[in-house]
């Protein structure tokens, strides 16, 4: 009685942590989805316009998802190479996630993704593309009275609804045939002549990633090369003299094709800024926040309100007067938005007094940011120690041979797991899911396969299969008791980072998928282990 006691007890802590293991996967992805800047509801106000335009028109050219050494590659993008020889040019850096629609938000606002609120995740579908919240280029743009224009997919169309863009042609394919007719259209406005900032999205390098071989594959070069011929086919409608270009990507893409997480080949980009009032040269590396308050000194407008960014002054010939201008609007634009950000997120000044620099405002935001973090961390740290200690001592006071075994079976478990994991190709990130459906598919086989085989392996050793039928349902419910608690300490790692789900700032994307992951499995794990153990009573049933 007392073994059936303890079978039907375990059975239904295992149904329990399937469901709650369910629930809590969902309610994290549903959190990160729909997660709101603390801006969201309360922009800061845009400051006053610069007032003295350094060029008559800006053209962004964003070549989506190429990366950094594509970029740089002489025999597949010549042209570009050409362009790095007469511009500025150096590496971007943005932050995670690396999706599209974050990128494109921190392009145009100059705010990171947990300020800029963007949809951190791109949106499932053109019908639910978030606008913009928060004051773009395009908004400054055009409260500085200067016509805008933008070309390419359609999701720029919903995201700049609030911006006022005079003109755009918008697509929702994204293959070269579908560039060709973007750059068309916008070769229409450039030789017009009456746009000062036109926008310019390319899409065939990320097809290329998503859906033709990835980064190694002949294909994506090919894309590259043909974009390379486009941008050459804009510039012959530029004259250099009075234009200034920008060249940039939003992202860059994982080996197997692939984007989202925080994987370092997809955080870094390639800039390239051409033409007039531009100072050639190498320069070191910039951040994905400078391009828009870059673009807003080239024209003259306000610095994006909510932007972190600064200008690129050493990229731009300026006077002395003018870098003393831009760098007095930086200060104001960044009191601003500290004051705005620690109302939004019920934090008081870390220091007092009146002046600061630029970096020591950024930084204060920065400060009070991870201060409001250390507090929330404190007891969460506690209480997950407390759940992480409490079987590991539990097991060490034992010191049983037979949780031996187990505690065997479950690193088996994990080594298999993450053998395949990683031989199929992905990065623990979201950037080897290429949807819902194929982390949950993916994760329900490489568990199940990995549970087989360290079920099997140590139950051969340990002769489990000639026990009573009974132990040896218990021997397995109790294999799967022990993986479960070594799954249990990356999902307490990440509620100590990020906490149960995503509430006021985006997670430390690492640590996320990694406990989203052991969440997935733990729901698996805690099913596959009610059938083995119903296997295993029937093989020691047969065998006896």
């Amino acid at each position: 009685m007392k073994t059936k006691f303890w079978l039907l007890l375990v059975s239904f802590i295992m149904l329990a942590t399937a469901i709650g293991a369910y629930i809590w996967a969902t309610t994290i992805m549903d959190s990160l989805t729909e997660f709101r800047s603390p801006f969201s509801d309360s922009p800061p106000a845009p400051g006053e316009a610069l007032g003295e335009a350094l060029t008559g028109r800006v053209v962004i050219i964003l070549v989506d998802a190429l990366r950094e050494d594509t970029a740089r590659n002489a025999e597949v993008m010549p042209f570009l190479d050409s362009l790095r020889q007469q511009g500025a040019w150096a590496t971007m850096n943005s932050h995670p996630p690396s999706f599209s629609a974050p990128g494109w938000t921190t392009i145009l606002t100059g705010a990171w993704p947990d300020i800029n609120d963007s949809q951190p995740i791109n949106p499932p579908d053109d019908d639910s593309v978030r606008p913009i919240s928060q004051d773009t280029i395009f908004t400054a743009a055009s409260r500085s009275g200067f016509q805008t224009a933008v070309s390419g997919h359609a999701w720029f169309e919903s995201m700049l609804a609030n911006a006022n863009v005079d003109t755009g042609f918008y697509t929702i394919e994204d293959d070269n045939a579908a560039d060709i007719q973007v750059v068309d259209n916008a070769k229409l406005w450039l030789r017009e002549g009456s746009y000062q900032l036109i926008l310019i999205h390319l899409d065939q390098v990320d097809y290329a990633g998503h859906y033709q071989g990835g980064p190694l594959n002949p294909n994506w070069n090919a894309a590259a090369a043909r974009v390379d011929s486009l941008i050459d086919e804009i510039f012959a409608q530029l004259d250099l003299d009075k234009d200034t270009v920008i060249i940039l990507s939003d992202h860059g893409q994982i080996d197997r094709g692939g984007h989202g997480g925080q994987d370092a080949i997809t955080l870094i980009e390639p800039f390239i800024m051409v033409g007039n009032a531009v100072a050639p040269g190498k320069y070191a590396d910039i951040q994905m926040i400078d391009v828009a308050p870059t673009v807003a000194a080239l024209l003259g407008t306000n610095l994006p309100a909510s932007s972190q960014g600064q200008v690129l002054t050493e990229m731009l010939n300026l006077t002395a007067g003018q870098s003393e201008k831009i760098a007095a609007a930086e200060v104001d634009q960044q009191e601003g938005l500290l004051t705005n950000y620690l109302a939004a997120i019920d934090e008081s000044p870390s220091t007092q007094g009146t002046t600061a620099t630029f970096n020591e405002l950024r930084a204060a935001m920065e400060t009070a940011r991870t201060d409001r973090l250390t507090r929330e961390r404190i007891p969460r740290g506690i209480l997950a120690l407390v759940f992480a200690l409490i079987p590991a001592g539990f097991l060490l006071k034992k010191r049983d041979t037979h949780l031996l075994w187990l505690f065997f079976g479950a690193v088996l478990y994990g080594l298999v797991f993450n053998l395949i994991y990683v031989l199929a190709g992905r990065t623990y990130s979201l950037s080897s899911a290429t949807s819902a459906n194929d982390v949950i598919i993916s994760t329900a086989e490489y568990s199940g396969a990995a549970m087989l085989i360290g079920w099997l392996v140590i139950a051969l050793i340990r002769r489990v299969f000639s026990r009573s039928p009974s132990e040896a349902a218990r021997w397995t419910l109790s294999l799967t008791l022990m993986i479960l608690y070594t799954l249990l300490l990356p999902v307490l790692w990440n509620y100590f980072r990020n906490g149960a789900v995503v509430t006021w700032t985006l997670p430390e994307m690492g640590s996320m998928f990694l406990g989203f992951l052991s969440i997935l499995q733990g729901l698996y794990i805690s099913i596959f282990g009610l059938v083995f153990a119903a296997v295993s009573a029937l093989i020691a049933k047969l065998t006896r």
